[in-house]
């Protein structure tokens, strides 16, 4: 039996707004019967699932077990001690005492973590969730932007013992392979993808008016309104200052233009301080942390899916939008253009900024009803679980030979 370890503080049970726990969730629920997977992972819950103690949790009618090392705030606080910090040193607790001895290959999603194995003879693969060159930019709020000298070189040593390294970005496959081309036959692109099994359209027009209809009532809109949806983190690289400042920008030509909010974050008080600053308080409906199922009907309800971050690499959030038939309007981040056609299921920000993102979010209102459906569904329909996990689970069971 191949025993592979994943090593990344997430919690599976938990709701923390990522596209790397969402990532990994997926690895295991949809993991094939001849690989067996570990997580050695967070908490966010101490007391259903206590730190230092194996949990078994349900993904998707899967038990999957794992070992929670650390404890995480619930909605993807940032602590006084950064969790890369603890997480690592709970790690070396649980190596030394033998925890991770039955696993057969290592499996890493920061590169931190992986110099605990540098002298480990295992296989070690590696899956990077960015273009690590955004640490650069003034936009990052990545702690490493303090040191991008210092990453780079520790980069270079982390790359030095992996087998194989995916990234979610192809711009970031480019660079590698010139950068280290003694490592370029390690390098791949992976896209993300999008759970078929919760993220799907309405099974029919009046089924999705119904969800409209009762979602507005829920959160205390007009039945007849248009609806924004952003899913995500509350946080400098989703930039939701910049959606606020859109969204007061397009309420002078919509009036009656309204905004979900799912997610939470560090900058979820300075958000609210502009929603109110806006006149918006009305009209922005901060709806928290939600479970995927709850985030889907959500996706049903509204009218465009908005995405404004800085940076990205390959958005899950941005599929599970479309794959629910719901057109995008994005900024040009990452790898929105694989799936956003302009004009057909959504519309691409000229520049990053409020008039011109505003702008984006009038045309995608004025064509959301020719946009939405089809045009969506079919742009996600090679990004589903089993085509892309099978890059990982191939090359496991090649490691395992």
């Amino acid at each position: 039996m191949i025993n592979v370890a994943i090593l990344h503080p997430i919690d599976p049970a938990g709701h923390v707004p990522s596209g790397i726990d969402a990532f990994i969730r997926g690895i295991l629920k949809f993991a094939p019967l001849d690989i067996r997977y570990t997580l050695f992972g967070a908490t966010s819950d101490p007391v259903a699932r206590p730190a230092g103690r194996l949990a078994r949790v349900m993904l998707g009618g899967r038990e999957v077990e794992y070992w929670p090392l650390v404890t995480m705030g619930a909605k993807a606080e940032r602590s006084v001690v950064p969790l890369t910090v603890r997480y690592m040193d709970a790690l070396r607790r649980a190596r030394n005492q033998g925890l991770l001895t039955p696993c057969t290959a290592l499996d890493f999603h920061r590169i931190e973590p992986s110099f605990l194995f540098s002298d480990d003879p295992r296989p070690k693969n590696i899956l990077l969730h960015q273009d690590m060159s955004v640490i650069r930019d003034a936009n990052s709020d990545i702690l490493w932007r303090h040191a991008p000298w210092l990453y780079e070189r520790l980069e270079r040593r982390a790359f030095s013992g992996m087998r194989k390294i995916f990234t979610v970005r192809q711009s970031a496959v480019r660079r590698y392979r010139e950068l280290y081309p003694e490592f370029a036959d390690r390098f791949a692109f992976i896209p993300t993808w999008v759970d078929s099994t919760v993220f799907v359209p309405s099974p029919s027009d009046a089924r999705r008016e119904s969800s409209r209809t009762a979602f507005r009532r829920e959160i205390g809109m007009p039945s007849d309104a248009p609806l924004l949806v952003f899913v995500g983190r509350l946080d400098q690289q989703k930039d939701p200052l910049l959606l606020i400042e859109s969204l007061k920008l397009s309420v002078a030509r919509v009036p009656n233009l309204h905004l979900a909010i799912v997610g939470d974050g560090v900058l979820r008080t300075r958000v609210q301080a502009s929603v109110h600053a806006s006149r918006l308080g009305d009209q922005v409906h901060f709806l928290g942390v939600r479970p995927p199922p709850e985030i889907a009907e959500i996706l049903r309800a509204a009218d465009v899916y908005v995405l404004c971050s800085a940076y990205e690499g390959m958005p899950i959030a941005m599929l599970e939008a479309l794959a629910t038939g719901l057109p995008v309007v994005s900024t040009d981040v990452g790898e929105v253009r694989l799936v956003v056609q302009e004009g057909v299921n959504g519309h691409i920000s000229a520049t990053r900024d409020a008039a011109s993102f505003a702008a984006a979010i009038l045309e995608g209102l004025k064509g959301a009803d020719r946009s939405r459906g089809a045009p969506c569904e079919e742009a996600v329909s090679k990004y589903r679980p089993e085509p892309v996990l099978e890059n990982i689970y191939a090359n496991h069971r090649l490691q395992g030979v």
